[in-house]
This record gives C-alpha cells, sequence and structure tokens, in this order.
C-alpha cells in the first residue's frame, strides 16, 4: 500500500468536548490522501474512547494509546514516529479546519516545491471569529525569525503544512508550553522555500482550560516556557553566533518575559527565570518599560482614528447609494 501524501498528527488529552468537531473537520476534506494518527496522551474521560470508535468507521485513522502523559510536545513527536506522510500537519484537538485546508496547501507546496506552507487562522471566542494574518512579505529566515517574534507571523504548528524530513530533523523540547517556537523556528532555519496562502483556513478555539489559559498551571507554565525559550536562543546562537541580528524585535520580547516575571510575587523567587537573560543581555528593560505605554498609546490612538474613518468612508458610501437609488426612482 502507498503511503499517504499527508500524515495529520492530534495529541489529544481530556477533549471530549472537543474531539468530534475536529475529526469530523477532518474527514470532510476535499483532499483525502491523508492519514490521521490520533495520539492518546492517557487522557482521562472519554476522549480515548471516542478516538477508537473513529477507527474503527475509517481505516485512514490510528489511534496510538501513549502508557504515559508526556504532555502535547512529546506526543506529538510520538505521532511524527509513526507516521509515513510526504508533508505533517499538526492540528490541536479542540480546534477545526477548513474543508479546502489540506487542498490548498498541499497544492502549493507541490506546485512550488515548498518545504513549508502557512495559512492565516481565524481566532475563535465564544461566537467571535478575528482573522490572524500572517506578515509574509517575500522569504528571509533572518526576517521570518523577527516577524515570529514580534507576533506579525505566528509561530503556530497548527496553520503549517511541513515536509516529514524537516520535523525529523528538529528537536523536540520536553515542555509542552511556547514549544511552537522551538519547532517552527528550526523548521523555518532548515526550509529551502515556503509558501504562503492568505486565506484563513485553520480555526484556533480559545479554550480557558488548555495548558497556556490554566491559571492553576501558570506558574509552571511560565518556568516551562522560560526553559523552552533558552533552548531556542542557544539553538540561535549555535546557528548564527551573534544575535543582535534579530533586533529589535529579540530584546522587546525578553524585556517582556521580565516584566512578567516582576509582577508576579511567585515568578520573582525563581532564580532560575534568570538563565534566560544571561544566555543575551537584552536592550536595556527600563527604557523599553517606559516607552512601552506609549507606543501602545499611539497605536490605541492610530487605530481608533482608523476605525473612525471606515465609519465614515462606509457612511459616505451608504450616502451615495441611498442618492443613486433616489435618481433611479
Amino acid at each position: 500500500m502507498d503511503s499517504p501524501k499527508v500524515s495529520i498528527i492530534i495529541p489529544v488529552y481530556n477533549v471530549e468536548q472537543y474531539i468530534n468537531e475536529c475529526i469530523d473537520s477532518i474527514l470532510a476534506q476535499t483532499f483525502t490522501d491523508f492519514e490521521l494518527l490520533l495520539v492518546d496522551d492517557c487522557s482521562p474521560g472519554n476522549s480515548p474512547k471516542i478516538c477508537d470508535e473513529y477507527a474503527k468507521q475509517d481505516m485512514r485513522i490510528k489511534v496510538i494509546h501513549k502508557s504515559q502523559n508526556e504532555g502535547a510536545s512529546l506526543a506529538r513527536k510520538t505521532g511524527l514516529e509513526k507516521s509515513s506522510g510526504d508533508y505533517v500537519l499538526f492540528i490541536d484537538s479542540d480546534d477545526w479546519i477548513e474543508k479546502d485546508m489540506l487542498n490548498a496547501l498541499y497544492g502549493k507546496a507541490v506546485s512550488e516545491d515548498c518545504d513549508m506552507v502557512v495559512c492565516d487562522c481565524f481566532y475563535c471566542e465564544e461566537n467571535q471569529k478575528k482573522i490572524l494574518r500572517q506578515k509574509f512579505y517575500g522569504f528571509d529566515t533572518v526576517a521570518v525569525i523577527k516577524n515570529i517574534f514580534s507576533f506579525k507571523i505566528r509561530a503556530f504548528l497548527v496553520n503549517k503544512l511541513v515536509k516529514r524530513e524537516l520535523y525529523l530533523r528538529a528537536k523536540f523540547p520536553v515542555y509542552s508550553r511556547s514549544e511552537d517556537y522551538v519547532i517552527s523556528i528550526q523548521n523555518v532555519c532548515n526550509s529551502k522555500k515556503i509558501g504562503y496562502v492568505g486565506t484563513p483556513f485553520y480555526n484556533y478555539r480559545y479554550n480557558m482550560q488548555s495548558l497556556s489559559n490554566n491559571t492553576e498551571t501558570a506558574v509552571q507554565g511560565r518556568i516551562d516556557e522560560n526553559r523552552n525559550w533558552r533552548t531556542l536562543l542557544i539553538f540561535l546562537k549555535e546557528k548564527y553566533g551573534n544575535l543582535k541580528i534579530f533586533e529589535p524585535e529579540l530584546s522587546n520580547r525578553l524585556n517582556s518575559f521580565r516584566d512578567m516575571y516582576m509582577q508576579n510575587s511567585e515568578l520573582k523567587k525563581i532564580s532560575e527565570l534568570n538563565e534566560l537573560f544571561e544566555i543575551y543581555k537584552a536592550k536595556n528593560f527600563w527604557c523599553w518599560k517606559a516607552v512601552k505605554p506609549v507606543k501602545s498609546g499611539i497605536k490605541k490612538l492610530l487605530s481608533d482614528r482608523v476605525l473612525e474613518k471606515m465609519k465614515n468612508i462606509n457612511v459616505t458610501d451608504k450616502n451615495k447609494m441611498a442618492g443613486q437609488h433616489e435618481a433611479k426612482i
């Protein structure tokens, strides 16, 4: 039997409320040459049973039941090791995708010989959706990494179709907080060509119970995030030598971490967190802290003015249309 063109890998943990919608959106894809690996990370509840039921209905679905819970990052790695597709797409089990996502991304990857193809996302909170546009203006590795640091390009693994061989070269971190930065930036560095599809195909659900939003694990989450960022900086230092090429975006990001730690009484006590700043001395923190609210204020003011202009334009357009309608009468 021929290997599938695409391997879709989903780490599954405590998502019985959302897993059906996620899997159904994959089975509804217009592109059908894929395998779906559901990696049960020792999930409580009915999630493992739901996965097994789907596997009985579709031969493309494989369920991997892990013997111990290790977190999303290593669950993805487990799925990767069992996969066989030319390209890999990771999906989070509480999200879902549009029916043409695989067709569009795989088509772009093959027609333009891309190592990675990125698409836009919908950010979904309650009943509201907003589009997260990825700021791709040509491909330059350093420029892409700087844009990832400044959120102009999202580090998400889930909106990226990537050649399996790239993922096999990447080192997956143990800690499942900001692991997407560590993995995605390795993939960017190892890619010869990256494609971009400016359509939101991925639906990213804001889930209060997810790792990144769980206040009960907030302190440990920040520690794990810090460890992954140290791994990332060490990788970039070995790759490029001089981290100053990522300025000012890198300093802005590191200063934002320092600011978070200083505002939390528990985090302030943890000396380990300072090791991140010992790897790279960010630009003056106090200057950044003083300028930040000024920049935020200007940005908000400009944003408000743009919105007001858009409202005025809409009103003008409506008046013109009303005038044209009256003229016809």
